[in-house]
């Protein structure tokens, strides 16, 4: 199987030495090219990441089989992005392999698809406890600056502006640049019909 080799660390100082050495030692791939990032897979989104972007652009122009990974966390730990790249990767009929489980999910074999579901149904679950988690601790500091007597949110009469709007929805954008369904992206992004609008609002006064 036609294979790349994705490697990321978070930090300059850590190798993908080892994660590397792991994935060459796996028969049955052939190794087209091997991309080594180091970025954090938490604070900085995959969009962001321009190594991991190479490679999905060097996975479609070279008609690559199959990703290798050591495990899913590589490919980031916002599990809602790493959750829609899987199925991004699956439409365009690209496997992953995921070598600390030993196997290759987005197979076309009825075994593998199995496990495909099981896994993701695993990160879906995460993105959700991911989610109450932040609305949790959002909720909890607003509490706590409302008992000190200090102001939440922002300031009374101020406007976010269009730039700090279209830095928060990446997401959106990218899928829109893909061809994505507005109905698509509610999905994808969790996000309201309204929030699409908005961001080719802005984006449509960004290209005039």
């Amino acid at each position: 199987m036609k294979a790349i080799i994705y490697t990321r660390v978070s930090t300059k100082e850590q190798s993908t030495a080892r994660q590397l050495n792991d994935m060459k030692s796996v028969k049955g791939f052939s190794i087209d090219k091997v991309f080594s990032e180091k970025s954090s897979g938490f604070s900085i989104s995959i969009f962001d990441r321009p190594v991991l972007q190479a490679a999905l652009q060097h996975i479609q122009a070279k008609k690559i089989q199959c990703m290798m990974v050591s495990e899913v966390s590589r490919l980031g730990r916002n599990t809602h992005e790493v959750l829609n790249l899987i199925e991004e990767l699956r439409k365009k009929k690209v496997a992953i392999y995921i070598h600390n489980l030993g196997t290759t999910i987005n197979t076309e074999d009825q075994s593998g698809e199995i496990f495909t579901k099981l896994i993701v149904t695993i990160m879906a679950d995460l993105a959700r406890l991911e989610s109450e988690q932040m609305s949790y601790r959002i909720k909890s500091g607003i509490r706590a600056r409302k008992a000190k007597g200090l102001t939440t949110g922002r300031k009374f009469g101020s406007k976010e502006s269009s730039d700090k709007f279209l830095i928060k929805h990446r997401d959106i954008q990218n899928y829109l640049k893909k061809g994505y369904t507005s109905r698509e992206i509610q999905k994808l992004c969790g996000c309201s019909p309204n929030t699409i609008q908005k961001v080719k609002h802005y984006l449509t006064i960004v290209a005039e």
